[in-house]
């Protein structure tokens, strides 16, 4: 599984696609300067605490988070069909799930270094220095990278349309529609990302006016993110297995 691993990390830096992911993974960081350097960070704590939050939730997970794993992941498989390449791996004698395990991990890792990054960064400029907020943000991404690549996979697998698909289960279901409905909030990735965040410090996550982002405790967000890995993860073995690859 290691040379598959191996592979499809080195393909997928090497795609145009990862640098758009690196300069939206930069807006976080951006936007952070630029607040240090207008304000600083001493300007008063609830506003520190008010802007730490709009980056995180509003731009960092909502935004920057799904569209890196959009771009990569349905390129992690989804390619491979269109350039009639995949057919190499499965001709192969190796069961379908040591070809999706690896190429799933090289995609979570490709998705969640540059957006950690990006939210270790900005969350340093915003709190001057606090280290440990700053882990909090990248175990969110972390999960929320796990969840949002495995479905993107799976998406990239059986539609050619999966990044029109994509954005509209972004931007319509977790941006839109599960905010109006708060009963529908444990079917979103985004909550499981943001549960974690703000139950590993409960100082974040806090304001009024981000539509009571945060309604998940610990271990209901940790369960949503695995059922989501472990089922599309399946789906993902699943198709490849019974697909007709030309």
């Amino acid at each position: 599984m290691m040379p598959i691993f191996q592979l499809t990390l080195h393909q997928l830096i090497r795609r145009r696609r990862y640098i758009i992911v690196l300069l939206i993974s930069l807006l976080p960081v951006l936007l952070s300067a630029f607040y240090w350097f207008a304000d600083g960070p001493d300007s008063g704590r609830p506003r520190i605490e008010e802007f730490h939050d709009v980056v995180t939730a509003r731009l960092l997970i909502a935004v920057v988070l799904p569209l890196a794993a959009l771009l990569l992941s349905t390129a992690t498989l989804g390619d491979e069909v269109e350039d009639q390449t995949l057919v190499y791996l499965v001709l192969k004698p190796i069961a379908r799930w040591r070809i999706v395990l690896p190429k799933l991990l090289a995609t979570v890792i490709g998705v969640a270094v540059p957006v950690s990054v990006s939210g270790i960064v900005s969350s340093l400029l915003i709190t001057n220095g606090d280290l440990a907020t700053s882990l909090v943000t990248a175990a969110g991404v972390t999960v929320g990278a796990a969840a949002y690549c495995t479905v993107f996979t799976w998406g990239g697998l059986v539609s050619r349309q999966a990044i029109i698909f994509g954005l509209a289960y972004v931007f319509l279901w977790e941006v839109s529609i599960t905010e109006l409905f708060s009963g529908l909030r444990f079917l979103s990735i985004r909550q499981y990302a943001l549960g974690v965040i703000q139950r590993l410090d409960d100082q974040r996550l806090q304001l009024r006016d981000l539509g009571g982002a945060v309604e998940l405790e610990l271990v209901p967000a940790l369960v949503g993110a695995a059922v989501v890995v472990l089922l599309f993860g399946w789906l993902t073995e699943r198709r490849l297995r019974l697909m007709d690859i030309p």
